[in-house]
């Protein structure tokens, strides 16, 4: 068997959104995956394993942000107040034209660390630029990086997809690091280009990951060729002069596009008929739900409850910090805890990290503590006198402040007043 190398012991292990151990210790064997967890012996008669006792605090499976664009995060604070989503998207356009590769590097790397520092193990990106990887790499961070491909005029088709092919063979991917392909969204990616690039990612057997009915100018410009995204198109002149609205829900436009033959990443989902929540179960496909940024422009309800009770894999991201204050997901989480009283705290918790592992194509290797998965984990610090019971309600509400995050075995991220080496 692997040698074991470390034991993390703490007074709570949540192993599983249901599964709350007390007293008990995780031990880390060679390759940086989990070999056991049990109740805490104390330390075991041979030397030559590190001991970490994070006292009053909790393990968590590693938070997942399913859906983010690291390589946004300096937009921070830059964009007004928009009036409609495409004022918000030409805002977004308009700062990153100003932009050099070393400034969206920068940029990316900034999100990756703050993501780190927030107790995230693992991002499903999405990178527009193509330099992305080259700044997530370097970050012990587990990471899905969806290379973006986007032309509405038919004629730039082929051009986008060499492009992307190319971004594809660049990505030199280690195990921490995969690829994915991501066309935007049914408003700036043409049918030939979806089945061009969803073609390609069937080849390389990539995951898939789209921006799917997230506004009802979306809905409207499919249903009728109308609104704001027909006004927003023809001014930046790539509405085609022949162009046929398909008269179909996003989801069905995507189906009759062949988008969601193999399981596709269906970001956001914010505006969903029944008709289009039956085809998504059908593809299972996984709903990315971004809570905070939902909020931020304002949409009605997210049809999550409906989504989860039919078992539909729904997880959790935070998206940019164009349209969000934190990286964190345990502000997403505790925000989404104190809005809709529908949703239970293992539901919580669950899409922020089985459900989350499971969209990005890693369940079964990540998303809970427990034999053979890799020991991505994150650690709150909780007040001495915490009990156990509701733990996971008392963290929603706002207990435990993340100290460490440790990704593959590895401590990534530590406070600095809880690593080895710094006196408190």
């Amino acid at each position: 068997p692997a040698m074991i190398r470390t034991i993390h012991r703490a007074k709570y292990v949540l192993a599983e959104p249901d599964l709350l151990l007390q007293n008990a210790a995780l031990h880390i064997c060679d390759p940086g995956r989990i070999c056991r967890v049990e109740p805490w012996q104390g330390p075991p008669a041979s030397l030559d394993v590190e001991i970490r006792d994070w006292g009053s605090a909790v393990i968590l499976p590693g938070l997942v942000n399913a859906h983010t664009h690291l390589e946004f995060t300096r937009l921070s604070g830059q964009l007004t107040r928009p009036s409609s989503f495409t004022e918000w998207l030409s805002q977004v356009v308009e700062k990153r034209r100003e932009w050099t590769d070393w400034d969206t590097l920068e940029s990316a790397r900034m999100g990756a660390k703050l993501s780190l520092a927030a107790g995230t193990t693992f991002v499903g990106d999405i990178s527009s630029s193509g330099v992305s990887w080259k700044a997530l790499k370097p970050e012990k961070l587990r990471k899905v990086v969806f290379e973006e491909t986007l032309a509405f005029l038919p004629e730039r088709a082929d051009q986008a997809l060499e492009a992307l092919e190319a971004r594809l063979d660049s990505v030199e991917p280690d195990p921490l690091l995969a690829s994915g392909v991501s066309p935007h969204a049914p408003y700036s990616v043409s049918p030939d280009l979806f089945r061009s690039s969803t073609q390609l990612a069937s080849w390389r057997k990539l995951p898939v990951a789209v921006h799917l009915a997230e506004t009802t100018a979306e809905l409207e410009f499919l249903k009728s060729g109308t609104g704001e995204f027909r006004e927003f198109l023809s001014r930046l002149n790539v509405l085609p002069a022949d162009w046929q609205h398909p008269g179909l829900s996003p989801v069905a436009y995507l189906e009759s596009l062949g988008v969601l033959r193999n399981p596709a990443v269906l970001i956001h989902g914010n505006y969903l008929d029944e008709e289009s929540v039956a085809r998504i179960m059908s593809s299972r496909c996984s709903v990315i739900f971004c809570p905070r940024s939902h909020a931020f422009f304002g949409h009605q309800e997210h049809p999550v409850r409906r989504l989860l009770d039919l078992g539909v894999n729904v997880a959790l991201g935070t998206d940019s910090l164009a349209s969000n204050s934190s990286l964190s997901m345990m502000d997403e989480m505790r925000f989404l805890f104190d809005k809709r009283k529908d949703l239970k705290c293992e539901e919580i918790v669950r899409m922020a990290t089985l459900n989350g592992a499971l969209a990005l194509g890693a369940g079964g290797a990540t998303g809970r503590l427990r034999r053979g998965y890799w020991a991505d984990m994150t650690i709150l610090s909780l007040p001495e006198s915490m009990g156990s019971r509701n733990l996971t309600a008392h963290i929603l509400e706002g207990a435990g402040e993340c100290v460490a995050t440790i990704v593959a075995g590895t401590e990534s991220w530590g406070r600095p007043s809880c690593s080895p080496g710094f006196s408190s």
